[in-house]
């Protein structure tokens, strides 16, 4: 099951090596992102691979971030 994160709490991580900044948009039940996409590229939605209830890609996890609008 996937868990939606609404869109005015935005869920920050850095993604890989390179720590780009994604939006997570959905979790599943074991904490793997489903869903996510760069800040620099809103609207486009990426799904990363997930194995074993993980993701491949490492994500760090930076924090909520409140929409003031």
């Amino acid at each position: 099951m996937v868990v939606h994160i609404h869109r005015d709490k935005t869920l920050l991580a850095h993604m890989g090596k390179k720590k780009e900044l994604v939006r997570i948009l959905s979790i599943t039940e074991t904490g793997a992102v489903a869903h996510y996409e760069l800040v620099d590229e809103p609207g486009v939605v990426y799904m990363p691979l997930i194995v074993n209830g993980r993701n491949i890609e490492e994500f760090k996890i930076l924090g909520e971030q409140l929409s003031l609008f």
